[in-house]
């Protein structure tokens, strides 16, 4: 019969028989994996609200940064078939003009950035957000960049021909004086607006004029079909939306998660993490520490002089909150993956040396409290999610990667020992055969364990009393 005294102190993994046999052989290998954000299942996961609120110095720098990158894109489409899509984490966001691998390759992005910054659509965008004393959203800033992309787009392959690196565009006269209105008439308007219907107006409004952008981009690409390819779609339609996404990797590291729950008798976990019921759940043993609560793992903790070193870690586990409620975050006073001075120098200041005064919190009596603030901020988001989520009762085990050691699969793959692995749930559809596979692994595995408390086999099944998912536990065949 089930009981609860089998799982104190424990959280729950379910797995499918796939990762536990398959190509991994999770089981066998005892490991754990970590997975990336792309591979969860709600995209609304560790998202932040970024906003951006700048000065004349720090636009300059953002838009100077999105004309490199355009430049590097520019170029990578070069080397890239018509067929192919560029990938939409490729874009060089951490390129600068101080780290170009030749002078040839320096001088002709320096060209691009003069050719832009030479036209009038880039001084009316830089007008109007170095005038603009409120939030920047992303949508907005996305819609802004757009505005001027193409034209942008034509002076980067002007320069390109120049150097006989593409052929000229024939029959096309660029005219922006009417995207130079628009951005002029912006720059008056929107604070009347903001006086009239407050920020939240100006965010409403903003979203209307986003979601009406991209239904106009839909319309031109169907129209265009006939002529459009997928490495052209990811230079002209899907560039600004990328660059904004990829800029964020300068503010936080990458981050992977290992998944967990407080449940093994939640129907829907077991259809969905454990293959429609035929995989199993496995039962870890948690640690209550001084830090918190903890499951030990071993895994990359730094660099030796034979390369990457693994230890044995109690790593914490935390509750996953389920709230819709978003982290707002600024970016430019949130740069936090480049180094000091490249940070200064690309960033918040100008070709004459001046320094931004959004540049205070980098000086040296007030680094250490925002660095602080910086990481109390990085892991709450990712330890949230939706509200639809909530019967999963999920618990996380989060990794950051500052220095590098978890950006290989190998680098996200941690093991655990089989002190720590107190049992495994077969599910209710578990075959006979697989249970035999998983039997025959632990009979090896089960004789290098030391603690004292048996290994337990629990099988699941539906209770028509209760009317929940039980674990029964097979006492008959309890493994020491």
């Amino acid at each position: 019969m089930t009981s609860d005294s089998h799982f104190e102190n424990v959280v729950f993994r379910y797995r499918s028989i796939d990762a536990l046999l398959g190509e991994h052989r999770e089981l066998e290998r005892q490991t754990v994996y970590f997975a990336p954000p792309e591979y969860l299942n709600d995209p609304m996961e560790g998202l932040r609200q970024v906003y951006w609120r700048g000065d004349r110095i720090t636009w300059l720098n953002l838009l100077r940064h999105y004309i490199i990158c355009m430049h590097n894109r520019f170029f990578e489409a070069l080397l890239t078939e018509d067929t192919e899509r560029l990938a939409p984490n490729t874009i060089a966001v951490f390129q600068s003009l101080d780290n170009f691998p030749t002078p040839i390759a320096k001088s002709l992005c320096e060209a691009c950035i003069a050719a832009v910054e030479a036209g009038d659509l880039h001084a009316a965008l830089l007008d109007l957000l170095a005038s603009a004393e409120r939030n920047i959203s992303f949508s907005e800033l996305q819609r802004l960049l757009r505005t001027v992309h193409i034209d942008w787009l034509v002076a980067v392959h002007a320069v390109f021909a120049e150097r006989n690196l593409v052929p000229p565009m024939e029959g096309y006269v660029p005219d922006p004086s009417g995207l130079v209105n628009v951005l002029r008439a912006l720059q008056t308007t929107i604070p009347k607006l903001q006086d009239q219907f407050s920020t939240i107006g100006i965010d409403v409004l903003n979203e209307i004029q986003q979601h009406m952008a991209e239904e106009m981009t839909l319309l031109s690409a169907t129209q265009n079909a006939d002529v459009l390819n997928p490495k052209r779609e990811s230079i002209v339609f899907e560039f600004t939306s990328e660059y904004l996404k990829n800029l964020l990797k300068l503010v936080y590291p990458p981050w992977y998660v290992a998944c967990f729950s407080a449940r093994h008798d939640n129907a829907a976990m077991w259809s969905y993490y454990a293959d429609n019921h035929r995989g199993c759940c496995l039962v870890f043993r948690r640690q209550q520490t001084d830090d918190g609560v903890t499951l030990r793992l071993n895994g990359p903790s730094g660099y030796g002089t034979r390369g990457t070193f693994r230890s044995n870690q109690n790593m914490p586990l935390d509750p996953v909150r389920y709230t819709a409620q978003e982290q707002r975050i600024e970016f430019f006073t949130n740069i936090g993956r480049l180094p000091l001075d490249p940070i200064l120098r690309n960033w918040f200041r100008d070709d004459d040396g001046n320094t931004s005064p959004l540049a205070e919190h980098l000086n040296q009596e007030r680094q250490e409290a925002w660095r602080s603030g910086y990481w109390e901020n990085f892991t709450p988001p990712l330890l949230r999610k939706l509200p639809d989520w909530q019967h999963e009762e999920e618990f996380r085990i989060v990794i950051s990667d500052i220095l590098g050691l978890h950006d290989s699969h190998e680098g996200r793959t941690y093991t655990y020992d089989y002190d720590t692995l107190d049992g495994i749930i077969f599910g209710i559809n578990t075959s006979l055969s697989d249970k035999v596979r998983i039997m025959r692994i632990l009979e090896k595995k089960l004789q290098s364990r030391t603690v004292t408390e048996p290994f337990k086999l629990f099988q699941a099944h539906y209770s028509a009393r209760s009317g929940r998912i039980e674990a029964h536990h097979l006492s008959l065949i309890e493994r020491t």
